[in-house]
């Protein structure tokens, strides 16, 4: 572990993700709040160490120049005499080295199409920024529930035509590689079908155990077609042809050439089918840390767990978190009733925040233990859309890129009596996509807030609509308690039976800018709402869920499609209170 005077002031560490001889890996979060990132040190005994610290500098600046919902993103790089620390976002996923290794067996064919597209199209976008990656191979991919992946590790990268040490993991290496050849992104897509080979068969390329082995059959072998569908061997053919010439040079033509023939195959619904069959199989593999753990990245599926927002200097440009809202005041809505995130007719409106997502809550926590009034409650909601191109109406939309709201909310004191002041703050992160264009693959197109163009991002909202608060006094806000039972602590209230406070509330922090690296709006702020217990004549006795809205349930809205279509998908848990007898 590295001594604290090595380490970033104001994290406190999570768990440890990763160590090794150059250095380790930390999940944290800022002690100021927000979702979760990744650390990613520099040992303290190369600090001293010219060359470490280029190429540790080298790999910040790599992911710097890199954007893409398929790659982990640079947050931050921080460098003193005494530290050196990559900053990027923390993922909720897998490993496809473990998923391949515990799943022992070949994927299907539509999985295995799914993966390959992923790393590409992440590859894609490093070949866009001049980046050759230089070291693809499964344990560089992360697998997430839903089937989306993130490439990660840029430690060897080098820019396009640059040559280096020869680095990367025998059983992928191009045979240029071998030879101590520039690396260019025809070496990168070579690895990368050598990962689709194993996924596609269970089995790597060639078997050689030495050295000198891989290398002869890199070098001289022909690709292992007997273990592909033949329908699929023209993919691996031109993949790991010999000769870069030979290859297909442009990831995003090897995407294309993909999706025909996967079409043509399996179906028009072959990636669904893959992403569901790659997410039910990831979905059974351990993590090295709980996934509540992570957050926000656990909150939204191919969607980043990042911070809204950049941490420290923002060396890219770069906002997660929050979806953006059509703003209450035009519709005469309030922030506890009526929708709250709308594109389309009137501009949005949106925030950033400074350090993250507001992490979504998985469970309730109560604290100190004690039959008196104190303690605090927590709890939120985290909702977004496993099928977003349905609600935006851009079907290319990669479910990374879904519009999501993350509520997180705290309730002090968690026991109470009558009488007691009681005072929640919610802390609202937001993100709602406009002014996009998404192509086939999921590229992005962006023309930026003021499009006045038919083909982009428009016409939906998302947000709370349907409230049970008494419908006579919508310009009040209120506390809604569910008693427990018959709700359920760990699960969200959306049936009936609210018991509904009056109480006071007061919006700070409000923040909400287009940002166009994501090409969304980013809303942020803080709202705080107090009240006194009232009496047992209202709140018996007893052990509450309180949220700012009922039901507890975020929907989107486009005319015409259904929740379902939309893969609407609500998670988290209220804060739970206890009321005590007077």
């Amino acid at each position: 572990m590295t001594s604290r005077e090595h380490r970033l002031p104001g994290f406190i560490e999570l768990a440890e993700l990763g160590t090794g001889a150059q250095g380790e890996v930390v999940l944290a979060r800022h002690e100021s709040g927000g979702g979760p990132v990744a650390i990613k040190y520099l040992a303290p005994g190369m600090l001293g160490d010219t060359a470490a610290r280029n190429t540790f500098r080298a790999e910040a600046q790599m992911l710097k120049r890199v954007t893409s919902p398929h790659v982990a993103r640079l947050l931050d790089y921080l460098e003193s005499p005494w530290a050196a620390a990559i900053v990027l976002e923390a993922v909720a996923g897998r490993p496809l080295r473990k998923v391949l290794d515990e799943h022992r067996g070949a994927l299907t064919p539509e999985a295995a199409l799914t993966t390959l597209k992923g790393s590409l199209l992440g590859l894609a976008a490093a070949h866009a920024a001049g980046v050759v990656h230089r070291d693809y191979k499964p344990a560089n991919v992360l697998v997430q529930d839903d089937g989306q992946s993130k490439l990660i590790d840029f430690g060897v990268a080098v820019l396009t035509g640059r040559s280096g040490d020869i680095s990367g993991t025998p059983a992928y290496m191009a045979p240029e590689q071998w030879a101590g050849a520039p690396a260019t992104p025809a070496t990168d897509l070579y690895a990368a079908t050598c990962v689709f080979v194993e996924c596609i068969s269970g089995e790597k390329p060639f078997r050689g155990t030495t050295l000198d082995a891989l290398k002869a059959d890199h070098t001289n072998a022909p690709p292992p077609l007997d273990r592909v569908p033949e329908v699929l061997r023209p993919l691996v053919e031109r993949g790991m042809a010999k000769s870069p010439a030979d290859r297909i040079w442009d990831a995003h033509q090897f995407v294309n050439e993909l999706e025909t023939i996967a079409v043509r195959t399996y179906g028009p619904d072959w990636e669904r089918r893959g992403l569901l069959a790659l997410g039910a199989i990831a979905a059974t593999v351990a993590t090295a840390i709980p996934l509540a753990m992570l957050g926000g990245a656990l909150l939204a599926p191919g969607a980043s767990a990042t911070a809204a927002g950049t941490i420290g200097s923002g060396a890219v440009g770069y906002a997660q978190g929050a979806a953006t809202a059509d703003f209450l005041g035009k519709t005469g809505t309030t922030a506890t009733k009526g929708f709250l995130a709308k594109v389309g007719g009137t501009k949005g409106a949106a925030g950033i925040g400074a350090a993250g997502v507001g992490a979504v809550i998985a469970a309730w926590v109560l604290w100190p233990s004690g039959p008196g009034v104190g303690g605090e409650s927590r709890g939120g909601i985290h909702a977004y859309f496993t099928r977003p191109g349905a609600l935006t109406g851009q079907p290319h939309m990669p479910a990374s890129d879904t519009p999501y709201m993350d509520l997180l909310m705290t309730v002090t004191p968690a026991r109470v009596k009558p009488g007691t002041n009681l005072r929640l703050v919610e802390q609202f992160r937001a993100r709602t996509p406009a002014g996009a264009k998404y192509l086939p693959g999921g590229r992005r197109q962006c023309f930026g807030e003021d499009a006045k163009r038919d083909d982009v991002v428009n016409q939906y909202g998302f947000g709370w609509y349907e409230s049970d608060a008494p419908s006579d006094d919508s310009d009040k806000a209120f506390l809604a308690f569910y008693r427990v039972p018959p709700a359920k602590p760990k699960e969200l209230p959306t049936g009936p039976g609210a018991v509904f406070v009056q109480a006071e509330s007061k919006k700070t922090d409000e923040s909400q800018p287009y940002v166009a690296a994501d090409c969304a709006f980013q809303s942020k702020w803080t709202q705080t709402f107090t009240l006194r217990v009232p009496g047992p004549d209202v709140l018996t006795p007893g052990t509450y869920l309180v949220s700012t809205f009922a039901p507890m349930q975020i929907t989107g809205k486009r005319e015409g499609v259904s929740q379902e279509a939309m893969g609407t998908v609500n998670e988290g848990s209220a804060p739970v209170i206890e009321v005590l007898e007077d």
